[in-house]
């Protein structure tokens, strides 16, 4: 069975793993090709068809993804603003939509500052002093190797606060880190909402709400001929 038959039926984690397995293959197969152990040089040309074919379904799952989203927000806003779609003008939506859209960027960026750059900060603070207070209660001549190089590491402002780093402060008894590692992946989730907002604020830019529009229309005749 050819590979192009098979594509549709595949879902996104599917088409995901086959990217990644030919991506590898083509990798291999090149390799082949420079040490002259390439049995079957066709085969590079079909894997990168395939690759483009995997990379052409993945677009098309993300695109109808967005314009999900898109339509979610839409209607979110006709109906929290009392907008009689069929008696506002296209530009006044999509303005609308944008403003939306920016205002809630502004909120997502606000909160992350707020609620997770600024409580990991101090928590980093509350654990400085502890590491800190730990060291000086060490007896006259002891040595704590682990303490002594997590309160360096600690000393660097822009040090990277990793799984690695959180799981030795655990170890510690430094309970502020499992604080930390709460508002990192709270943190992760906000930028993932602000990459959604963003996607949605590109896809408006390059006209997708239009598409959104006329995929309205042709599902408003489908329900009238159906009523009919």
């Amino acid at each position: 069975m050819k590979n192009r038959e098979k594509f549709f039926e595949l879902s996104e984690s599917e088409l995901e793993e086959k990217f990644k397995h030919y991506k590898e293959e083509l990798f291999n197969l090149r390799f082949q090709a420079v040490t002259g152990q390439l049995s079957n040089p066709s085969r590079i040309s079909l894997v990168r068809r395939n690759i483009a074919r995997v990379k052409t379904y993945l677009a098309q799952i993300e695109k109808n993804r967005i314009q999900g989203m898109l339509r979610a927000e839409y209607d979110a806003l006709l109906k929290e603003e009392n907008i009689d779609s069929m008696k506002t003008p296209v530009s006044e939506k999509i303005s609308k939509l944008k403003a939306r859209l920016s205002a809630k960027a502004r909120k997502v960026n606000a909160d992350i500052k707020a609620n997770c750059d600024k409580k990991v900060a101090e928590l980093l603070k509350n654990i400085r002093g502890q590491v800190s207070k730990k060291l000086q209660a060490l007896k006259k001549g002891e040595h704590n190797a682990q303490l002594s190089a997590v309160s360096k590491r600690l000393r660097d402002n822009k040090v990277s606060i990793r799984k690695k780093l959180l799981d030795k402060l655990t170890e510690l008894g430094l309970n502020d880190a499992s604080q930390i590692a709460t508002l990192k992946e709270s943190k992760r989730a906000k930028l993932r909402e602000l990459e959604n907002i963003r996607a949605l604020q590109r896809e408006l830019n390059t006209g997708g709400l239009m598409e959104l529009f006329l995929q309205i229309n042709r599902e408003n005749r489908k329900n009238k001929s159906q009523q009919k």
